[in-house]
């Protein structure tokens, strides 16, 4: 019988032993093919969230990565010790002894919760955890355990045990869509994973064990929670040296956990445009101050509900380290939730017309080229330049005037006059290499450009105003916590010595007068500038001191006027509202308004009256900066010694003591003179000779100088008459009698000093020229179409 049931045994052995190699097989090789498989890419499905932090360290905003989840990669090292030991503890405490399979825990696992029927235990490794996340695996089924264990060997075989660590933290689940332990340290305790104390680590390390039931945003989840922390608390303090991180009783005591909604939100406008230029994915450590941030946002707020009735509703601010050139603060409007002022337009990176806020950057180049020095002397006077007439902004003319004076007084003549005379680079030349991009070709703006005929946006004013306080050299705004080396040099587009210069006589602009506020401000020294756009549209305010460099504009995004909207009156008051809140700096002022032992500056007596190196007969002088070797520098012969006859009173041929003596009288070129006469001032003219002079010498003279039209202007005749006349003006010696304008060989007429001659002009090139009595000659090429 027993001989008679021996095959069939046999076969059934036979089958059974077929069906486990096949089932082994069915294993086996997926599982070769997949360890010979090359090298996964461990973080190829990972778009991260965007985290931005404050160069304190302070959280100002975390962004949902693109499929709507808070997820942040973060290194291992950036993650707490204690973070890393109590996960361990609690998940995997042989993960650095196994190989992606730990069988005490399956035995364990398989002893209490099957044999003894006790509470269901996992043996999931770290590994297989990671596995099943990174790869998206179903493990609820035999077959899928399998595969997770296989992709577990997997990932074992190729990376290290740091790098399987460091990946299973940054794809962990932490409740709802929050994945890695650097976005949930950042949502539930406001802080990165690397500051976490001991209890928070604990409390994070049981979280992904059950992410749902735990979930800190719940009250049921946080009951939860609680009593699993608890368990590993108690298993925390029996390992060995566990009292030295933490005691028992602050390890016990309840957590508090922010939510979601808690999530910071400062400087929406900067994050905003950090996002634009593609800082967009990971975490990003940046050079704002929160403090001033809310401190620049509160002074905003209430300079604007103090102004209301005279229209003032919206506002931006930037505040940016000189030196660095560091964003600071970043205010693009007065409200980012204000839809009725369009709250979420960024006033700083939008494009405005800046007004006179560009005046500086002409008078540094009139520095540099040697067109003037800072006690030269200009004229504010009516010019016509072809069919453009500039006008001041209080349509008054205050004649004679140093460049210092035009400057910080913000004539538009004077500017214009300067910009038209800018030769290599000419302004516009300039602008364009500051990386003020002009769409339109120079011709469109023409000699408007000094005026803010054009637009640029307050972090290209600011890059601008950052030259004159770092010695000419243009750095473009940095928003990183730490400053990174430049992979080019900056480039020197000013000299230092004319940005010195122009900085200095925007030191000397008066500050506005605020009693109290006039009296905290009057020690520290200011360099400072405003701008009004036309139609008042926009007001600027720019200032620079110590190591400060601040920005400041007031308007409407919808681009409505309002007549209230005046650079000095409504920016400037402000600007120093904010300036207020900020530490002074004592050393970097000192050393922003001191020149450099290297500059090449020189500081000398000047006649007060004209600018001009005194000569014997100036009354009155006064230090002034000039450039040696560049800038127009000569001795003055506006006060000239004139011989008077004592016993007439009348002008002596030749000074014959002791019958006459000398008696010192102004003599002003004619332009400056007529400018004199045009303000009310009244010149002394020196008596008429009491004889006709022969072979009188002539007084020492100046050479005439054209003044209209500009030689660099192509001249473009109109259709009506009026439009096709050019003014002929020209500048005198102060004792010229008259003078001679011709054109090729054409004679056209003859002026007095001051005067304007017409010439009804044709299309051709001349050559124009203009003769005075005492034989002075000037001329110049002349194009019309």
């Amino acid at each position: 019988m027993s001989a008679r049931r021996m095959p069939g045994c046999s076969r059934r052995k036979a089958l059974l032993a077929l069906a486990l190699g096949s089932l082994l097989l069915l294993v086996l090789l997926p599982l070769l093919l997949l360890l010979s498989s090359p090298k996964p890419d461990l973080y190829r499905h990972y778009p991260q969230s965007s985290a931005y932090f404050a160069a304190n360290g302070d959280l100002l905003s975390l962004r949902l990565a693109a499929d709507q989840r808070y997820r942040l990669r973060v290194p291992l090292d950036d993650i707490a010790p204690a973070l890393q030991q109590a996960t361990l503890l609690y998940e995997d405490r042989r993960f650095y002894q196994h190989y992606g399979l730990d069988v005490r825990a399956v035995g364990r696992a398989f002893w209490h919760s099957v044999l003894q029927g006790g509470r269901r235990q996992g043996a999931s490794t770290l590994s297989m955890q990671l596995a099943r996340l990174r790869f998206q695996l179903d493990s609820r089924s035999l077959g899928g355990k399998l595969r997770q264990l296989g992709y577990a060997l997997y990932l074992e075989r190729h990376f290290s045990k740091d790098e399987l660590l460091e990946a299973y933290f940054n794809y962990a689940p932490y409740g709802g869509n929050i994945e890695g332990v650097a976005a949930a340290s950042l949502i539930y305790f406001g802080k990165e994973a690397h500051r976490l104390t001991v209890a928070e680590a604990l409390a994070l390390s049981v979280i992904p064990q059950n992410p749902n039931q735990r979930s800190p945003h719940t009250m049921a989840g946080q009951q939860q929670l609680e009593l699993a922390r608890q368990r590993l608390v108690a298993l925390w303090l029996a390992e060995p040296g566990a009292a030295e991180s933490a005691s028992a009783e602050r390890l016990r005591l309840p957590l508090r956990f922010y939510h979601r909604s808690d999530l910071p939100y400062q400087a929406p406008h900067f994050i905003n445009q950090l996002q634009a230029q593609g800082q967009s994915e990971g975490r990003f450590y940046t050079s704002l101050h929160p403090q001033w941030q809310q401190q620049l946002e509160q002074g905003v707020a209430s300079y604007l509900r103090r102004h209301a009735d005279q229209g003032f509703h919206n506002a931006s601010v930037l505040l940016v380290q000189r030196s660095t050139m560091q964003v600071q603060a970043w205010l693009g409007s007065a409200d980012f939730y204000n839809e009725a002022i369009f709250g979420q337009v960024d006033g700083v990176s939008a494009r405005r017309s800046p007004g006179s806020a560009l005046k500086p950057f002409v008078y540094a180049l009139a520095l540099q080229q040697g067109l003037i020095h800072p006690q030269s002397l200009l004229t504010d006077l009516p010019r016509r330049y072809g069919h453009f007439n500039p006008e001041n902004f209080d349509r008054q003319f205050v004649g004679p005037i140093s460049a210092t004076e035009a400057l910080i007084n913000s004539r538009n003549v004077p500017a214009v006059q300067l910009q038209a005379g800018l030769k290599q680079p000419d302004f516009y030349q300039w602008l364009q290499q500051a990386g003020v991009g002009l769409p339109q070709a120079a011709e469109h703006y023409g000699l408007a450009l000094v005026l803010g005929g054009m637009e640029l946006s307050m972090q290209q004013l600011v890059q601008l105003y950052g030259m004159l306080g770092n010695q000419g050299r243009w750095q473009p705004l940095r928003w990183q916590a730490e400053v990174q080396a430049s992979p080019t040099a900056a480039p020197q587009l000013l000299t230092p010595e004319a940005a010195f210069l122009t900085l200095d006589m925007l030191r000397q602009h008066p500050k506005p007068q605020h009693g109290l506020l006039h009296e905290l401000l009057e020690g520290a020294p200011v360099a400072w500038k405003t701008g009004t756009s036309y139609a008042f549209r926009d007001a600027w305010s720019v200032a620079l001191s110590g190591d400060y460099l601040l920005a400041v504009w007031l308007g409407n995004f919808d681009g409505r006027g309002n007549p209230n909207l005046v650079g000095r009156s409504a920016a400037g008051p402000l600007l120093f509202e904010l300036l207020a809140k900020l530490p002074r700096q004592p050393a970097q002022e000192q050393r922003l308004f001191n020149p450099a032992a290297s500059l090449n500056l020189k500081q000398v007596a000047l006649c007060s009256r004209s600018g001009e190196l005194p000569n014997r007969y100036c009354p009155h002088s006064q230090p002034g900066w000039f450039i040696p070797g560049v800038s127009p520098i000569k001795v003055s012969d506006v006060h000239r010694a004139v011989p008077i006859d004592i016993a007439t009173g009348l002008r002596a041929c030749r000074h014959q003591p002791p019958a006459t003596e000398l008696k010192v009288f102004e003599f002003w070129p004619s332009d400056i003179a007529f400018a004199y006469q045009m303000s009310g001032l009244m010149l002394t003219a020196p008596p008429p000779y009491q004889q006709a002079c022969s072979g009188q010498p002539a007084l020492s003279q100046q050479a005439p100088q054209i003044r209209s039209p500009q030689p660099a202007l192509t001249y473009q005749l109109g259709n009506r008459a009026e439009q096709q006349q050019i003014a002929l003006q020209a500048s005198f010696d102060g004792a010229v009698s008259k003078a001679h304008w011709f054109l090729d060989n054409r004679y056209l007429g003859s002026v007095s000093p001051g005067e304007t001659l017409f010439w009804q002009g044709e299309a051709g090139e001349f050559q124009l020229r203009v003769v005075d009595d005492l034989g002075g000659v000037a001329s110049q090429r002349l194009r019309v179409q």
